[in-house]
């Protein structure tokens, strides 16, 4: 007769959950999507020269410049990352493995970003792509970054040079 207990426990829980999830997610949608008249979205690399083979890290940032809270979603391939090189290529990008395209985990988490607030995000490449998993060559590259939902779009561009 212990099951009968055990059981009404799990469902309490679950449908605790279940109200703090959804009361969660209505608060967080109750924001409006953050319009390019009220946030910034920028890529900035560390360097703009890269010697060959060392790690290229970018961060992205969406601020929010005004008094009033919008609304953003996240996940695996949100911010959406592309690197191209010069001729327009694209050698890297956010669902990126074992050298090429591969798919991305299916899921987005919606945030609220506060008058004021950045939220920031960080990529590092080490300068592979294709298969097998070599170096790009040297030149100018540059990454593009767009989130799901937001019209906004913001790039960063490198050289990676010899070491």
């Amino acid at each position: 007769m212990r099951l009968f207990p055990r059981l009404v426990v799990v469902l309490l829980v679950a449908s605790a959950v279940s109200v703090y999830s959804s009361a969660r997610l209505a608060s967080a949608s109750t924001a409006p999507s953050c319009a390019p008249t009220q946030a910034t979205l920028s890529a900035t690399a560390s360097k703009t020269v890269y010697a060959r083979g060392v790690p290229v890290v970018v961060t992205v940032a969406l601020h929010n410049h005004t008094a009033s809270a919008c609304s953003f979603v996240s996940g695996p391939f949100s911010p959406n990352f592309l690197l191209k090189n010069s001729s327009g290529t694209t050698v890297w990008g956010s669902c990126w493995f074992g050298g090429g395209p591969a798919p991305c985990p299916m899921y987005l988490r919606q945030r609220v970003l506060a008058p004021g607030a950045t939220y920031r995000d960080r990529l590092t490449w080490n300068q592979r792509t294709g298969h097998p998993d070599l170096l790009v060559p040297v030149g100018q590259y540059r990454f593009s970054v767009t989130m799901s939902g937001l019209v906004q779009r913001a790039a960063a561009s490198i050289r990676l040079g010899t070491s």
